[in-house]
């Protein structure tokens, strides 16, 4: 199912068909509505903000991102306020449809059951929150379908389930990496696991938007508005390493980008990775690398190991 829905024409959301697959593009200015999670949803934006009030939280989805949630995650409003026009898409996978997707994808390896896996997207402990499309395998498909709805919007799309299909399997290799992470933090009741994963995510974002400054530890937890300490607990607990040895990642990562370009010298591309002299980055880079950074080219040896933490 297919719905355009427009500024001036009828609507009310809260009675479109629970449980189903469909696919919404709206063009609004002005709107509020309740706000009704029927099935697996996805909320992208492809212009302007819209605003959503989730479980007591209110998020702003703007531009290029997207918000995930299942129906049992409580629902309050919806709203857009803007002078110029506001297009998203809404979109709703079948719950049934994704648990199957979900039982299928699993290999033999896989590190937690199926139950768990399924009970994650099906159930209460799923996370709601806003990503960036251009940082998941589903926003690269969300990206392509929204230039196509806002460009002919009337077209009368046929929408079948190998789409919803689709959507589905990024959604689940998107947030494999997640479970673990997320249920690696131990608490009692499953929103304040949420909340906590919410906030060490956002420090390790904060670590990877300034790595290239001198930087502590206590800055990207003040972000997280966690003490260093819990945050250096539930980053561990989250990411199997400490907030300092990640941020060394980011960096030799950086460096070995500099380095390979050829436009950078030892002593530019220990600036452009937050160290304040060379001394320092050598060290961490012969560290980390097992070798100094002057002398890595032209070697056969595999230097670029990004998953090595030290």
């Amino acid at each position: 199912m297919y719905c355009h829905f427009q500024q001036n024409k009828p609507i009310s959301l809260d009675k479109l068909p629970l449980g189903g697959n469909m696919t919404n593009f709206s063009q609004f200015t002005q709107l509020s509505a309740p706000l009704v999670f029927r099935s697996f949803s996805i909320k992208f934006v492809l212009r302007g903000t819209e605003y959503y009030a989730v479980n007591g939280n209110e998020y702003a989805i703007q531009s290029g991102q997207y918000l995930l949630a299942n129906p049992h995650i409580q629902g309050d409003k919806l709203w857009v306020d803007s002078a110029d026009t506001v297009e998203g898409i809404c979109i709703d996978i079948a719950p049934a449809l994704l648990s199957e997707v979900t039982g299928s994808f699993l290999a033999p390896d896989t590190p937690f059951s199926d139950h768990a896996l399924d009970k994650f997207f099906a159930g209460s402990d799923f996370l709601e929150n806003k990503y960036q499309a251009q940082d998941t395998a589903l926003g690269a498909v969300l990206q392509n379908i929204g230039r196509q709805f806002s460009q002919n919007p009337e077209a009368g799309y046929q929408l079948g389930n190998d789409f919803y299909f689709t959507l589905a399997e990024k959604i689940v290799a998107d947030h494999r990496p997640m479970l673990g992470e997320l249920y690696g933090i131990k608490t009692v009741k499953h929103e304040t696991r949420k909340e906590l994963y919410r906030r060490v995510s956002r420090g390790k974002k904060f670590l990877e938007a300034n790595f290239a400054r001198p930087l502590n530890i206590a800055d990207a937890a003040r972000d997280a508005a966690l003490s260093e300490y819990h945050f250096f607990r539930l980053f561990k607990a989250a990411f199997a390493c400490s907030p300092q040895q990640y941020l060394i990642r980011i960096r030799m990562q950086k460096a070995l980008q500099c380095l390979r370009s050829g436009n950078f010298s030892v002593t530019e591309t220990a600036q452009a990775c937050g160290y304040a002299d060379i001394f320092h980055f050598s060290q961490a880079f012969k560290k980390h690398y097992g070798i100094a950074p002057s002398g890595w080219q032209g070697l056969s040896v595999q230097v670029a190991d990004f998953s090595r933490i030290t």
